[in-house]
């Protein structure tokens, strides 16, 4: 019995798909099926049934994956207990997030969190949302915050817990003809501007081209940055516009170098802690309830 064979069971078991969990696990459906069937054939009984309706857990396989869970979260553990044993000083919990979302994010991760996350050292690092799904599969990073994207779009494997919501807002150079407008910016009226774009297919990139499409237009795209503060500098450039979230142009707007306008009609985004289905070590399960805590709404 090996420790791969029981994270493949319990992936199985939790998308009730050896589909989807090969694809959480970044691995062939075949490689799944044959360590599942290794394991079952040590432990003399199935863990699984087909039905009509997908897979189903045996009830002595619901059993035994429970007691599975448990003893992969013990040896994850373990990593924490060498650590300490070896006399290392702190735990590190890398955090990936969106560009732009540190206005958000940062005062409430900070106001408190020496409180929250005693001996903790965070590592913080700026990505993409399709870069912090993959490294979220590759196991690099711990959590990721960004745009709550359209769940068929969220690899398997990967759970969401939603944060905060915000407005999406125009941002325009401050000499732009709509800068001195006094009521929402109708996106229709919008078409021929040119607009820096995020991610098209993931994230508010996604949201914004869905608000033209709603419209039965297309924007007309002068670029697409993967970060946020690119589209800023782009749009403070005097260039272009750019539809993002309000409360990540904050900063930019008291100083001056942009001027934000509420759209019509209004649109929201969510804000949202990604993290791997797979279960971490007990310690490190702690700090992810205590960031999650930290930073919602």
């Amino acid at each position: 019995m090996e420790l791969r064979q029981l994270r493949y069971a319990l992936s199985v078991a939790k998308e009730r798909s050896f589909t989807r969990a090969a694809k959480g696990l970044n691995v062939s459906q075949s490689a799944v099926s044959e360590q599942v069937a290794l394991l079952e054939g040590d432990i003399g009984f199935p863990l699984f049934r087909r039905t009509p309706r997908g897979i189903e857990v045996t009830e002595r396989g619901r059993s035994f994956l429970y007691e599975a869970e448990r003893v992969i979260g013990d040896v994850l553990s373990l990593t924490d207990s060498a650590r300490r044993l070896r006399g290392a000083p702190i735990d590190t919990l890398t955090l990936a997030m969106g560009s732009g979302m540190a206005q958000i994010f940062m005062p409430r991760l900070f106001s408190d969190l020496a409180k929250a996350l005693p001996d903790v050292r965070l590592e913080i690092l700026t990505a993409p949302t399709r870069n912090i799904f993959s490294e979220l599969h590759e196991e690099r990073i711990d959590a990721g915050i960004a745009i709550e994207s359209d769940p068929e779009r969220v690899p398997a494997g990967i759970v969401i817990d939603r944060l905060t919501q915000a407005e999406m807002a125009l941002i325009v150079p401050p000499a732009h003809r709509l800068a001195k407008s006094r009521k929402a910016v109708d996106i229709g009226s919008l078409v021929t501007e040119p607009i820096v774009m995020s991610e098209l297919t993931v994230g508010y990139g996604q949201v914004v081209l869905s608000m033209f499409a709603d419209l039965g237009i297309r924007p007309n795209i002068l670029a697409v940055a993967d970060n946020i503060e690119t589209q800023k500098v782009i749009v403070q450039s005097g260039t272009g516009i750019a539809i993002v979230p309000r409360a990540c142009v904050e900063n930019e707007a008291k100083l001056g170098v942009i001027k934000v306008l509420p759209i019509a009609p209004a649109r929201s985004v969510a804000f949202s802690l990604f993290r791997r289905r797979q279960p971490l070590s007990r310690r490190k399960e702690t700090f992810i309830a205590a960031l999650r805590d930290l930073l919602k709404d």
